[in-house]
């Protein structure tokens, strides 16, 4: 079953192996670690530390993505691990206490105001 936990979990592990990938492909284009050159070289593509984020960020997600396959539910406040019709069914009955709430308000605004309504016909 298909539930966003597990989608989120696949683009996350997906995304880590990916910049994992780019990296190697950066480390065999001699592209990091970051390197300086002087006017003369033409081959030469001057790079800055800014080019580490790649594999750190890739590690990172590559970890993360593995962590949630052992833990589905470690980011259960964000992403829930619970199918469509748990999800539509939770949120149904969300909707049906809240309307049961507004109704009961309406009620007892009605009965003040008919409170009211009957204090000010005694008074006159």
């Amino acid at each position: 079953m298909n539930t966003p936990a597990s989608a989120a979990r696949r683009i996350i592990f997906g995304t880590g192996l990916g910049l994992i990938v780019v990296s190697g492909l950066l480390f065999t284009m001699n592209f990091l670690p970051p390197v300086s050159c002087s006017s003369e070289e033409i081959d030469c593509i001057s790079t800055n530390f800014l080019g580490w984020l790649i594999p750190i960020f890739g590690i990172l997600f590559f970890n993360i993505g593995v962590l949630m396959f052992f833990k589905p539910n470690l980011f259960g406040t964000f992403i829930p691990d619970t199918a469509y019709e748990e999800r539509r069914n939770k949120f149904e009955k969300e909707l049906l206490e809240e309307e049961s709430e507004d109704s009961r308000s309406n009620e007892t605004w009605a009965s003040l105001e008919k409170k009211l309504l009957a204090s000010k016909i005694e008074e006159e």
